[in-house]
């Protein structure tokens, strides 16, 4: 009997030295597989604060490295977000990191629910992947994961006009905008994109508490108020205009440029509003630090709490010089500063944006420009449409609806 448990004492240490690397392997696949879904999970929200901050943060978001790839400057903030969430430990995987931004006109779902009423929107997508070093990266006897393990996870934002808002348009009208720009002059484009965008400003009425409201300072080397009077907001001092930057300026009657366009204050009455604007004729150099200053005592003027200035322009300015004394002293953030100070009638804190869009060839030159609004404010376009999605994006606020 004795030799009998012996003898099956042997064969239960050979079954259980062939039984334990199966149950180490299905071990370190256990740990290692809890590690992965708990790494996805957490990618998941990782990319859902990124994206949710991209549609933040609204810059631009052309294409860097390959289609789809997204800006620089999206992509180093998704970088960021999602190596923190790991606390540095991790490879956020490069060429698997993709950044999309849809307007409503490249996006089946926002045309559909524009035909059925639905809000207008604008949708960020993220796609990201990253690697993750194994703790047991199993060998010949022991399965595993082998070294590094990669996980992957997408999130999308979207982007809705919820509130009442004042835009100011500061419109270049100098003589280069009768040159062409894709086949066409470019005060025709422009007078096509203010009709196009006051049209989706009306619907938005609809969607809106309150109203929103649209003016319009055209520049050249001056900007021209209602009564016809050339007004002029640099007092040959930069100090000195920093000093009464929300007066009105002075009067040029002896300037010899004959104007055709003129300031059309902050109106809902969006019919009337481009009848007017059709009407103006462009000619003059380019003073856009100008029409800046004026576009920001208009927007002063408004009732919403939100408030927004886009410069539209061609080209550089003719008086460089002129803007970097400005610049220097901070007029732009003067300006943002001034028009975000205090609350409007109904208790709602002012909140305020500028941001320009350069259509033509000299975006790189437009030094100054990108200086005062700031480079992620500063937008270049290659078409009409492109125009218009990018102001009502800007127009857009609200961002939620996670999918």
């Amino acid at each position: 009997m004795n030799l009998y448990y012996q003898h099956q004492k042997g064969h239960a240490a050979l079954l259980f030295t062939m039984i334990i690397p199966v149950l180490f392997g299905i071990f370190t696949l256990a740990t290692d597989g809890v590690r992965a879904l708990q790494n996805k999970a957490r990618l998941g929200d990782a990319a859902e604060v990124a994206v949710l901050t991209i549609s933040a943060t609204n810059a631009n978001n052309k294409d860097t490295r390959f289609d789809g790839s997204g800006s620089e400057i999206n992509r180093s903030l998704a970088s960021s977000i999602i190596s923190n969430y790991f606390y540095g430990q991790v490879d956020v995987l490069p060429n698997q990191l993709k950044i999309n931004r849809l307007s409503c006109a490249d996006n089946l779902e926002c045309q559909a629910g524009l035909k059925k009423g639905g809000s207008r929107f604008y949708e960020y997508r993220i796609e990201a992947q990253t690697r993750h070093d194994t703790w047991f990266p199993g060998n010949e006897s022991i399965v595993g994961f082998g070294d590094t393990f990669t996980v992957g996870h997408s999130a999308k934002s979207r982007k809705y006009v919820n509130k009442a808002v004042d835009v100011v348009f500061v419109a270049d009208f100098s003589g280069s905008m009768k040159h062409p720009w894709n086949g066409k002059a470019k005060i025709d484009t422009l007078k096509r994109v203010m009709k196009s965008l006051t049209d989706e400003i009306k619907k938005m009425d609809k969607k809106t508490k309150g109203e929103n409201n649209v003016g319009v300072v055209p520049f050249t080397y001056f900007t021209v108020d209602s009564r016809q009077n050339q007004i002029l907001n640099y007092k040959n001092n930069a100090d000195v205009t920093i000093r009464s930057l929300w007066n009105k300026g002075f009067n040029s009657p002896q300037n010899s440029y004959r104007s055709y366009y003129y300031d059309i204050p902050l109106t809902n009455d969006y019919d009337d509003f481009i009848r007017r604007f059709e009407a103006f004729q462009p000619g003059g150099g380019t003073s856009s630090y100008e029409g800046i200053i004026s576009g920001a005592q208009m927007l002063k003027q408004g009732s919403n709490s939100r408030r927004l200035l886009v410069v539209l322009s061609d080209g550089i300015d003719s008086r460089i010089r002129t803007h970097r004394s400005l610049n220097e002293r901070g007029y732009c953030k003067l300006i943002t500063n001034g028009l975000s100070t205090g609350e409007n009638a109904n208790g709602e804190q002012y909140s305020a944006k500028l941001a320009a869009i350069s259509f033509g060839d000299e975006l790189d030159e437009n030094k100054e420009l990108a200086r005062c609004v700031g480079n992620e404010n500063i937008y270049e376009v290659d078409n009409e449409q492109q125009i218009i999605d990018k102001i009502l994006e800007l127009i857009s606020e609200e961002i939620g609806h996670l999918q």
